[in-house]
């Protein structure tokens, strides 16, 4: 009976949804596919900015959707009345033409095998006769054999608007904004650099100040062409634990420095090899370094354009930027705005009178995705687990979901960042693709057939 059903369902449309729809299109013709995402197939969060300020973080040489032609995007870029210029490499293109070419790629698919169902999925639920009932926010029902949930791109908690925004994607969060008021900004990675570009855009002067636990601005790419990738020379008795990997690359950096090369070079050495490194660790290893170094590898891994990191230096050097090492304690609204109590890194406590305070701190603190249906469902029922990390779901290398008791379930997949308990380094659009592309090959292995 379940070979009736449609081959696949995908439950989620940004890149990581998108991209496995689009693939599948030709690695695994026979499949017949419905995509599950309320707006419209391809953006997601965070390529639907309308802002032309917001740049990839990535050249545009290596965001193609097609594994087989990396230089589609790149292609298709040039012939946008609006793109920027690309006379100089690399181009760091605005997001939201990113966001463009992914719809105008699904939307090629769709007739093909592959249909947009635009609703939220509430539930998944397996049959006993083999796939999965799948219900929809607007009450209908259908079915799959296997099912991929390809859930990225949360949105934080709403706050306490109009003092305290969590959720900084909110259009409110910007509004209503004296030009010269002061704004406290909690987070200072790539979030907050979007929402000082957007600030600034709509011609707000006023102070920003932004603050970290450590106070670290997002570092650049290097200007101009790419260095090679730097080699990378892991041990042969197996991957080194994380305070040797770190103290490894600080080596290597050193080497590199030496020969001419920037630091850059060496993390785009070792990111190849991340996945290999991640699954070598045992639970205790991966623990080590997310509390001790996931900091300062964000920060040296997920770089930002020259153009962006020479505006935030223009910033911090004219004071319209004021950065420091500090956490918000407590906030309680004062005269219109916001009195911030903050704990600096010396322990000192500061109070600071702002017009209105924005986290940009993204939804991983808040473990926003398990809020985020068909996940509770999910949860409730036992067909999946939160990982033992707090990154995602507990799952197989592959992507397959396991289980409250530890076990696979037959015929459901996780794909993109929600599968970084296994894979850590899948949150970018090259590593994705090639996980879509790996997971499309053993989806129709299971199917019968061959992509």
């Amino acid at each position: 009976m379940a070979a009736a059903f449609p081959t696949l369902a995908i439950i989620g449309g940004g890149f990581a949804g998108t991209t496995l729809a689009v693939q599948a299109r030709t690695a695994w013709p026979e499949a017949r596919i419905l995509l599950f995402e309320p707006d419209e197939p391809g953006p997601g969060l965070a390529y639907s900015t309308p802002d032309p300020r917001h740049l990839l973080n990535v050249p545009a040489t290596g965001m193609s959707l097609h594994p087989d032609q990396p230089g589609h995007f790149a292609t298709w870029l040039a012939g946008q009345p609006d793109a920027p210029p690309q006379e100089e490499e690399p181009c760091f293109a605005p997001r939201r033409l990113y966001g463009r070419y992914l719809r105008e790629q699904f939307r090629a698919a769709v007739g093909e095998g592959v249909r947009h169902v635009p609703c939220r999925v509430t539930a998944v639920r397996p049959l006993p006769e083999g796939g999965f009932r799948i219900l929809a926010e607007d009450g209908t029902e259908h079915r799959a054999a296997q099912v991929v949930l390809a859930l990225g791109g949360f949105a934080s908690e709403v706050g306490s608007p109009p003092h305290l925004f969590g959720n900084p994607w909110d259009p409110a969060a910007l509004e209503g904004l004296d030009p010269e008021a002061p704004i406290l900004m909690v987070g200072l990675g790539l979030t907050m650099v979007d929402l000082l570009l957007s600030l600034r855009g709509q011609g707000h002067r006023g102070p920003v100040l932004g603050i970290s636990r450590h106070g670290w601005l997002p570092l650049p790419h290097v200007a101009g062409a790419f260095p090679p990738a730097w080699p990378i020379e892991l041990p042969e008795g197996g991957p080194p634990d994380p305070r040797a990997l770190m103290r490894l690359l600080r080596q290597a950096a050193r080497k590199a420095e030496a020969a001419g090369q920037p630091w850059q070079a060496v993390l785009d050495g070792m990111r190849p090899r991340v996945q290999r490194v991640w699954q070598g660790w045992d639970g205790t290893a991966r623990q080590r370094f997310l509390r001790h170094a996931r900091s300062v590898w964000n920060l040296h891994r997920h770089r930002i354009a020259p153009a962006i990191a020479a505006f935030l230096a223009a910033e911090r050097d004219s004071g319209a930027l004021e950065v420091i090492a500090a956490r918000l304690e407590s906030w309680q609204p004062a005269q219109g705005g916001v009195e911030a109590v903050l704990r600096r890194r010396d322990g000192r406590q500061v109070s600071r009178r702002v017009a209105r305070v924005l986290l940009c701190t993204g939804p991983d603190s808040g473990g926003a995705w398990c809020r985020q249906p068909p996940v509770p469902a999910l949860l409730e029922e036992g067909l999946a687990a939160p990982d033992d990390l707090g990154l995602g779901f507990a799952v197989r290398p592959e992507g397959q979901v396991l289980s409250r008791n530890g076990q696979p379930i037959p015929g459901l997949f996780a794909l993109g960042p929600l599968t970084r308990s296994c894979l850590w380094e899948v949150t970018a659009v090259p590593e994705i693709r090639a996980q879509a592309s790996a997971l499309l090959r053993r989806l129709a292995l299971a199917s019968g057939t061959r992509g």
